[in-house]
């Protein structure tokens, strides 16, 4: 879980890492949650925000882990990010199978104790499913682009050092 209840804090690791992703993206890319006039309805339903917390991370791991398969190199955090973003929007507000899917998944994951629930090959190919409904062709072109976009921005930056080292 990425915020604490009881201490009201978030856990440093995923803190750095949004602040790493946005600072990447040159400003915000909406990696917080956008409770404005919902935080009361958050904070009177911790459970309920768990849960939400809990799909979140299943999904994300899932998005990870698709694009670390893809051997991307030094675009994988580019592509991770935009697909990231692209998800988080496409997933606001979901078809009723793609709610279904998930819902189910994440009961599957809350009947087990805490620390026995595992990404199984089978999960994840359930919400790979869920990332081909969700995502449109120009959202993967985009995710490919972001990809592509760092790797030629990284070649350039490596034009001068190849110059001087001759």
């Amino acid at each position: 879980m990425h915020f604490d209840w009881e201490t009201f804090t978030y856990d440093e690791e995923w803190l750095r890492e949004a602040v790493r992703i946005e600072e990447e993206a040159g400003g915000d890319i909406s990696a917080g949650y956008g409770w404005g006039s919902q935080l009361g309805a958050v904070m009177a339903n911790p459970q309920g925000y768990s849960h939400f917390a809990q799909l979140r991370s299943l999904v994300m791991q899932a998005w990870k882990q698709l694009v670390s398969e893809w051997d991307l190199g030094i675009g994988a955090e580019a592509a991770e990010a935009k697909g990231q973003e692209l998800i988080m929007e496409r997933l606001h507000r979901p078809e009723p199978e793609i709610q279904e899917t998930l819902l189910v998944l994440l009961e599957s994951k809350l009947s087990k104790p805490q620390g026995e629930w595992e990404m199984t090959e089978a999960v994840h190919g359930q919400i790979r499913a869920v990332f081909g409904k969700v995502l449109s062709q120009e959202d993967w072109k985009a995710i490919a682009a972001s990809a592509r976009d760092h790797i030629y921005s990284h070649v350039l930056k490596q034009e001068p050092v190849a110059v001087e080292s001759l």
